[in-house]
């Protein structure tokens, strides 16, 4: 089935097995310094891989390649679909989508930081912030919706440092470090913007419409 974006038909006809990556722009000079605050990452493979405790290391959310040819990320029983228009960066409206996606069918820039950088550099950003992908959810929703609470919390946390140690702290002059956090408690979030917050995080991602979890 089509979809319609802003009044363009995508995705009729198209063999979605196949993309389409435009030319590199040339560089060109550049005069002013522009900060970017409304950037997403795409979360990689290895986001949450040894970050988790050792009893949630096999429950850990992790991509899964699905019989329809996309990847997902798999939490629990939950299949979440990674990226969608999230990541449409340097391809052509006519494949835009919401459908789950796969990394190499994404600009590498989408999840691999040395190529957001390059990236950066090609448009001439000086620095960005980086809001989560499908996996979290805008403000950490997705780990609050977990069954196993616990789980969720760890799987909140993993992602934590993984955005400020591995994403923004491989170029730590060029990326703002963002964090979420607990949705579920409000003590609890208090305490883990206080724990990203001593290691230099000063930002979170948070709903703009709370939200109650029993």
């Amino acid at each position: 089935m089509s979809k319609t974006l802003e009044g363009l038909t995508i995705g009729a006809g198209r063999d979605k097995s196949k993309v389409t990556f435009l030319p590199e722009p040339e560089p060109r000079p550049r005069f002013y310094t522009v900060i970017s605050v409304d950037d997403h990452l795409v979360e990689p493979p290895e986001t949450f891989e040894g970050r988790m405790p050792a009893r949630f290391a096999e429950n850990a959310p992790r991509i899964i390649e699905h019989t329809d040819g996309a990847q997902y990320w798999k939490l629990e029983d939950r299949l979440i679909p990674i990226a969608g228009t999230n990541a449409v960066s340097g391809r052509p409206p006519a494949e835009y989508s919401m459908d789950s996606s796969r990394l190499e069918h994404m600009r590498r820039g989408c999840w691999d930081i040395h190529h957001r950088i390059k990236d950066m550099d090609l448009a001439g950003v000086y620095a960005s912030v980086c809001f989560p992908s499908m996996v979290a959810g805008f403000g950490g929703a997705r780990f609050v919706e977990t069954k196993d609470h616990e789980l969720g919390f760890a799987a909140m946390q993993a992602w934590n440092d993984w955005a400020i140690e591995a994403w923004a702290g491989a170029y730590p002059d060029r990326i703002v470090p963002l964090a979420i956090t607990w949705l579920g408690d409000a003590q609890l979030a208090a305490a883990e913007v206080r724990r990203n917050a001593a290691r230099g995080c000063h930002v979170v991602s948070f709903p703009e419409i709370g939200r109650a979890h029993v």
